[in-house]
């Protein structure tokens, strides 16, 4: 039971990280508390971080929706140059590129797990990959609460595999990328929430590691 809520903790990490990468709402991020939450869910996965995750929420509160919506334009959505690209294919591919191989393996893995994707972005947008981690984490803690233990392992083993190979190869430097391209306190302070969760994730995923890639 404590190795399920754990689960479910890591997927609801993985949600609600990716909700701040969507367009910004001030007054709903408020509204829902979603620094409030991810601070308690840090209290549990990466304690000794919870800090940066309610620091968030300060950097809300003192800012304008205004100031939230361009900086969030500059940094991932353009029309200019993206001072951090949230695109995994522009960091593994070095090309500054989006849609290379590491587009098309990662849309194999939502093909492996049955989802049958229909977005406008690339598939190994960091939103979309955040997300399909909630959405296995979910899977994995429903078949065990079930008692369907094997088919709980291979959704741990897919989130494994897609962990190592889709997500850590270059997270670590997207989220430098936001470090260097602003000083909004709310997406300096995101960018070590990911970091620090995706580094704590690290052990988890090592001992569900196979030996074969996709």
């Amino acid at each position: 039971m404590k190795e399920m809520n754990k689960t479910i903790q890591r997927g609801d990490c993985f949600k609600l990280l990716a909700a701040c990468f969507y367009e910004p709402e001030r007054a709903l991020f408020i509204e829902e508390q979603v620094g409030e939450k991810l601070g308690m869910l840090f209290d549990s996965l990466v304690p000794d971080d919870a800090r940066i995750a309610r620091e968030m929420v300060k950097f809300v509160e003192q800012m304008d929706q205004h100031t939230m919506s361009i900086d969030h334009a500059a940094l991932f959505v353009g029309p200019f140059e993206l001072l951090a690209a949230p695109y995994g294919s522009v960091y593994i591919e070095k090309k500054r590129r989006v849609m290379g191989e590491s587009s098309v393996n990662a849309a194999r893995y939502y093909q492996e797990a049955g989802l049958s994707v229909d977005i406008k972005e690339p598939p190994d947008h960091i939103v979309i990959e955040l997300e399909f981690m909630y959405y296995l984490c979910n899977k994995e803690a429903s078949a065990s609460q079930n008692g369907q233990t094997a088919k709980a392992n291979h959704y741990r083993e897919i989130q494994a595999r897609f962990y190592h190979q889709a997500i850590k190869p270059w997270a670590g430097d997207f989220c430098e990328a936001i470090r260097v391209g602003t000083d909004n306190g709310f997406y300096v302070n995101l960018a070590e929430c990911l970091d620090s969760f995706l580094i704590s994730c690290e052990n988890i995923y090592n001992l569900a590691q196979p030996t074969t890639a996709i």
